[in-house]
């Protein structure tokens, strides 16, 4: 290792002292995400900084570029390069630019490719539009005239939620009732919901049937 070092030029040696830390810390956020430690933990730094640039960096098509694993890895790749351009006899000036070059690349690939993982992230999360229209059960009475929350029970994409709802109807919905939902508020977090009469469900094929709906 000592002889690698001492065969470096200086020029080298200042990228190698950037490169080997940063490749060192990309290779153990690899492994502990293997292991699932960390997933989706990728703070971004500098917040003050995502403010002041009124979402050019980290913009409304949720693309984050100021995250460790960016700046990790625009150290490591950029680190790496110039100290192959340099190893090659190219110019020091050539070897900061396309380290840089090649460190923006790791940095705006990274930040591309957890915006794309987490896209397919929420392509499962559950939205609360899908319930509209659905029917349900009432688990925790739901106060009148939209008076308070109480609680019901949707199959929402084939999963049985116990989710918040309120009622405009002028009397408490209580526990056991059967409801239908009329559409979802609070930045579609409450659900709104009205009586849905034992007839309708009956019709339905009754509560087997209907808790798969």
């Amino acid at each position: 290792m000592k002889e690698w070092w001492d065969s470096l030029s200086q020029m080298s040696q200042v990228f190698a002292t950037v490169a080997i830390p940063a490749t060192v810390v990309m290779v153990l956020q690899t492994i502990l995400l293997f292991f699932g430690i960390g997933d989706g933990d990728d703070v971004e730094i500098a917040d003050d900084v995502d403010d002041i640039s009124s979402g050019a960096l980290d913009g409304s098509d949720g693309l984050s570029l100021f995250t460790i694993r960016g700046i990790v890895a625009f150290f490591a790749v950029g680190g790496w390069t110039g100290i192959a351009v340099d190893n090659a006899n190219g110019s020091e000036a050539l070897a900061i630019i396309l380290s840089l070059l090649a460190g923006s690349a790791a940095l705006f690939g990274i930040a591309y490719l957890f915006k794309f993982a987490f896209k397919l992230q929420n392509n499962g999360t559950l939205s609360l539009e899908n319930a509209v229209g659905k029917t349900g059960e009432v688990y925790i009475p739901i106060p009148a005239n939209r008076g308070g929350t109480g609680k019901v029970m949707v199959t929402v994409q084939e999963r049985l939620c116990e989710l918040s709802a309120i009622t405009s109807e002028d009397r408490e919905l209580k526990t056991g009732e059967y409801i239908r939902v009329i559409e979802a508020i609070d930045e579609q977090t409450v659900l709104v919901v009205s009586h849905e009469s034992d007839e309708t469900i009956e019709k339905k094929g009754g509560i087997s049937k209907w808790i798969h709906s």
